[in-house]
């Protein structure tokens, strides 16, 4: 019979600063916070540094002036107005910059973390301010 290995290697955390990235997939799912609520996770691919890797930071599903979805949503696409309907899958593909702080779980162990997102330097949206005006809806297609 023929052999099958696979080798076991650790991951280090990624490490602390300011990462290029790209945001690579959305996922909805059930709040584990939360009952009967959503969240979305997006997933950032990093492009420099540590590139391939992939980070993941989880919002709530809704879009209103205090939201963090919100500032991810008017610093990617651009600013909203009340009432707008955004397609959230219009994030898919879009770069940005990441900044990453290392936090330590309960069980000891560290992990990356994902503090903020902002529009790549140069880009249409590159002011970073939310800026937005009552609430918008989300469209997740």
């Amino acid at each position: 019979m023929e052999t099958l290995t696979v080798e076991y290697r650790e991951l280090k955390p990624v490490k602390p600063g300011s990462y290029r990235a790209r945001i690579k997939a959305l996922e909805q799912k059930a709040s584990t916070f939360k009952e009967g609520e959503r969240v979305l996770v997006v997933e950032f691919e990093l492009l420099d540094g540590e590139a391939g890797r992939v980070l993941r930071k989880t919002y709530g599903l809704r879009l209103g002036p205090k939201a963090k979805l919100t500032s991810l949503v008017s610093r990617l696409i651009g600013p909203l107005r009340d009432g707008q309907v955004v397609n959230l899958r219009e994030l898919i593909g879009k770069e940005c910059e990441v900044v990453v702080t290392l936090e330590t779980g309960q069980d000891g162990r560290q992990f990356a973390k994902i503090v903020d997102v902002f529009a790549p330097e140069g880009s249409d949206h590159a002011t970073n301010g939310a800026r937005v005006q009552g609430v918008a809806k989300v469209a997740f297609e």
